[in-house]
């Protein structure tokens, strides 16, 4: 029994490559492989809290054998019956083999639906799919000044591809302002590229925490044929390597995949699609991505969720993106802070804010001291918190006029607001609220 069990746990042996180091399936099992039981232990049991199955069945295996972990049966049990429910089908094989070895069933029965209502939120997060499916989707904001972005010559050149993604917000104006990098690949390769084109492009009007993935591809008809043919060998070699990763759990071998997926113009995508050919493979590769403990790709989840009005579920998958994302926490805050009734929701709101802020996350800082100023009015707090904006960015028209609130001297209010209103003016940023409070403090 011992040997069909452990076969379950996955032995990926690509030494030195660029995946190694984050907490996912491969990482837990490298541990296991290695008799480091309670890292593996760990690790496992976070992954199956996210609803990772085959994580979920190897906690089944530790528990059976005592394995950097006391012995339990019922613990076993419950494991491979939840390891079934999420998917492994020979798991309910294996709980079938174990409860008929125990002394007492019942209780294994028992302990199980009571660990079935302990997962409840890990229930819910794998409802994502068919979440994800419903038609009705929240429009984006519509452009009504674009300019396409440069493809960089040398990445021409080496027929690279890739994709940026962004998050900002949309001023009165219809401006992008506070930009935020969240995600690049190749690193730094079109970033410069996709900025320089933001900066002139207008919306039609105004929006909080948009979110941009914008994607770089070199299919252009014959062109793509032509560049096929020469890169298909070496296309071939690595997407196997990538390939064989994804499947054996490697975090962020899945969510690459996931965005060469996403776009039918990838050269890439062309041939991925030989191998994955179920519905919707992006979002399945981005799920599994995310069970797996890759915070990008339970972010990534979390908006496209929010887009869909699905605000419950994008919450439980912000949570977990916030254990490590100041993005995440952002994002977080402002939905709790949505609810300006609940006092402990704002408290906690708060308290996320301040973890981003403290990081040097600008969009959180100018949140918390706006929160501060205008809900808590606790104005040493707001005042402290637009200082440490200040510091990042001297001339921020939003933290020159959030400044100008919170001071006294009216000599002093004019001089923050005429510096707001010309780095405005400098940036092409909406005037419009800098004026109203100028025409207040008159």
């Amino acid at each position: 029994m011992h040997s069909n069990l452990i076969i379950r746990l996955i032995f990926l042996l690509l030494c030195g490559c660029s995946w190694l180091g984050r907490a996912d399936l491969y990482d837990a099992t490298l541990a296991y492989q290695d008799a480091n039981y309670q890292r593996a232990f760990t690790q496992f049991n976070h992954l199956a809290k996210l609803g990772n199955a085959d994580a979920m069945y190897n906690l089944g295996v530790m528990y059976l054998y005592g394995q950097g972990v006391e012995k339990s049966a019922a613990s076993a049990f419950a494991w491979f019956s939840l390891a079934h429910d999420f998917g492994v089908t020979e798991a309910l094989q294996t709980a079938q083999l174990v409860l008929q070895q125990a002394k007492q069933p019942k209780d294994l029965q028992d302990f199980v639906r009571q660990q079935r209502g302990n997962l409840a939120k890990t229930y819910l997060l794998d409802s994502t799919l068919p979440r994800l499916e419903k038609a009705e989707t929240i429009p984006s904001p519509k452009k009504i000044a674009d300019v396409l972005p440069n493809y960089p010559e040398e990445a021409v050149r080496q027929g690279v591809e890739g994709w940026v993604w962004l998050e900002f917000d949309i001023d009165s104006s219809g401006k992008a302002i506070n930009i935020e990098v969240i995600d690049s690949y190749p690193k730094h390769t079109f970033t410069a590229s996709l900025l320089n084109a933001v900066e002139k492009w207008r919306y039609s009007g105004a929006k909080t925490n948009h979110s941009l993935i914008y994607h770089f591809a070199t299919y252009k008809g014959e062109q793509y044929h032509a560049t096929l043919k020469l890169q298909k060998k070496d296309y071939e070699q690595q997407l196997m390597l990538n390939i064989d990763a994804a499947e054996k759990g490697v975090a962020q071998v899945q969510y690459n995949i996931a965005n060469w997926l996403s776009m039918k113009d990838y050269n890439a995508y062309q041939l991925l699609r030989y191998h994955w050919r179920t519905d919707n493979p992006s979002n399945r590769l981005l799920l599994a991505a995310a069970k797996n403990g890759f915070n990008l790709a339970q972010y990534r989840l979390a908006i496209q969720l929010l887009n869909r009005k699905e605000e419950e579920l994008a919450t439980l998958w912000l949570h977990h993106a916030a254990k490590t994302m100041n993005v995440a926490r952002f994002r977080l805050a402002t939905i709790l802070l949505q609810n300006s009734h609940d006092e402990q929701a704002q408290i906690k709101a708060l308290d996320i804010l301040e973890q981003a802020a403290s990081e040097k996350h600008l969009r959180a800082i100018i949140l918390l001291a706006t929160t501060h100023l205008n809900i808590t009015e606790d104005l040493e707090k707001a005042k402290y918190w637009v200082e440490q904006g200040l510091s990042l960015d001297t001339t921020h028209p939003q933290l020159l006029l959030l400044s100008a609130k919170l001071t006294s001297s009216k000599v002093q209010v004019n001089r923050l607001l005429s510096q707001a209103l010309k780095s405005a003016m400098d940036r092409g940023w909406s005037t419009a609220e800098i004026r109203a409070f100028s025409q207040l403090a008159q």
